[in-house]
């Protein structure tokens, strides 16, 4: 390891900045019509932050960093869960009165929560009855 990465809060941040880079730069080449740069850009800096991970001294993320994953996952999904749950049923009525019309991308938006959901419910049911068997 670096002297630059000798502590584990640098190479914490080291990661959460390689992370940013990766989401980012996939994101901004693919507007840019770029899709070969944006997936090499997303590839090398999530490379670069696992081979950061795997290479430190220490273990770089522990249970307190559990937790606060544990209840962003949570907040995330009690968040986007109740948006949808007004959303969803109010643009349907909205296109069923006419004032909207599902496009590709919505119809897409609207599958993948619904395959999110779909899929959460799926593993709570069958993880709760793992655990109590």
């Amino acid at each position: 390891m670096t002297a630059l990465l000798d502590r584990t809060g640098r190479v914490r941040s080291a990661v959460a900045g390689l992370a940013a880079v990766s989401g980012l730069g996939l994101a901004a080449f693919t507007v840019l019509n770029r899709p070969f740069v944006a997936v090499g850009i997303y590839a090398v800096a999530l490379a670069g932050a696992v081979g950061l991970q795997a290479t430190a001294d220490a273990p770089v993320f522990d249970e307190r960093d559990a937790d606060i994953s544990r209840d962003a996952a949570r907040w995330t999904l009690a968040i986007f869960g109740w948006a949808s749950a007004g959303v969803f049923p109010a643009l349907t009525v909205a296109w069923g009165l006419g004032l909207f019309e599902w496009q590709p991308w919505s119809v897409a938006i609207a599958l993948f929560v619904a395959v999110l959901y779909l899929t959460y419910g799926t593993l709570s049911f069958a993880l709760g009855r793992r655990r109590s068997a």
